[in-house]
């Protein structure tokens, strides 16, 4: 069955979730704030230090970030000393503009690849980003590669799944996800104003199968919700054009609500207890909608949120 906006689903009847945002009777109704639009129900929202330094060492590190390898499949991925996540989602659910955001690319030369083809990301992409001389591949004695770059990150962009992508993209993207010891986590891409689809509900079921940590990121935010601020702009890659507020948090985390049911089912392990939800191409008030959450989502992830407390 075709699936109906996140935000406009209706929530199932026999599903009951008590959380501070949907509270019992007997306490007192709490409304989130028009910045509350990503869901935290197992584990703590970032600080705003927390979020202005992670901010910072993407920013900060985002020029010595690089293209380190392509690789189609997955017995050619170096070795490495260096943490990974991984992003995954369907085709043209705004992965690579997302990833683009993140490292804070120059968006004359864009980082990672963009391009309104379906499963234009053949191969599998990895980035390295970190202080000082950021992450490399470096020869060693023996002959092989190997990633190497102290309290750095690789971020490892995935081939979309969908009409249009390779037929092998699943066979090698669970050797990866099964067999590499340098990953931390996979974020998961979904369109916001889409929602969940019976493939990504097949990915899902893999990864529980498999063990591996995962994490929700819902994307293109802004095609549901903006919030109101003095400034909201879009930023396409080549124009900035006005825009308006739309939506509610209230509408929002209702498909977040009835989406938690299906990332964390009642047998079996699930995705990690919360939801974040971002735009890579609107701008409120002069920040990226979502994108500093996600950041340091991906630096607790890999260990380096130390690299982002005081």
């Amino acid at each position: 069955m075709p699936s109906a906006p996140l935000g406009l689903r209706p929530k199932p009847k026999s599903a009951t979730i008590h959380t501070p945002e949907s509270p019992t009777a007997h306490t007192k109704v709490h409304h989130p704030s028009p910045e509350d639009f990503n869901w935290y129900w197992e584990s703590i929202a970032p600080t705003f230090a927390q979020k202005i330094q992670a901010h910072h060492f993407f920013n900060n590190n985002g020029k010595n970030a690089k293209l380190l390898r392509s690789v189609p499949q997955f017995r050619l991925f170096p070795e490495s000393d260096v943490p990974e996540v991984a992003f995954v989602g369907r085709s043209n659910v705004g992965k690579s503009s997302l990833l683009n955001a993140v490292v804070n690319a120059d968006i004359k030369s864009l980082l990672a690849r963009t391009s309104s083809t379906p499963g234009f990301t053949k191969t599998m992409n990895l980035y390295g980003l970190g202080p000082g001389n950021g992450v490399t591949i470096k020869k060693q004695p023996d002959g092989r590669d190997k990633i190497v770059g102290r309290s750095g990150l690789t971020i490892v962009d995935m081939p979309g799944y969908g009409e249009g992508s390779l037929s092998q993209w699943g066979i090698e993207i669970m050797k990866y996800i099964q067999s590499r010891k340098q990953l931390r986590r996979v974020f998961v891409l979904l369109d916001a104003e889409h929602g969940i689809k019976d493939k990504d509900r097949s990915l899902l079921a893999s990864l529980r199968l498999a063990g591996v940590s995962h994490q929700i990121i819902l994307s293109k935010l802004d095609k549901l919700y903006i919030p109101k601020a003095k400034e909201i702009k879009r930023h396409d890659g080549k124009a900035l054009s006005k825009l308006k507020s739309r939506g509610t948090v209230e509408g929002l985390r209702k498909g977040m609500e009835n989406l938690k049911n299906e990332i964390q089912p009642s047998v079996g392990g699930g995705a990690l207890g919360e939801i974040l939800a971002c735009s890579a191409e609107t701008l409120v008030d002069g920040k990226r909608l979502g994108i500093d959450h996600l950041r340091y989502a991906i630096l607790k992830a890999v260990g380096l949120e130390a690299n982002v407390r005081k």
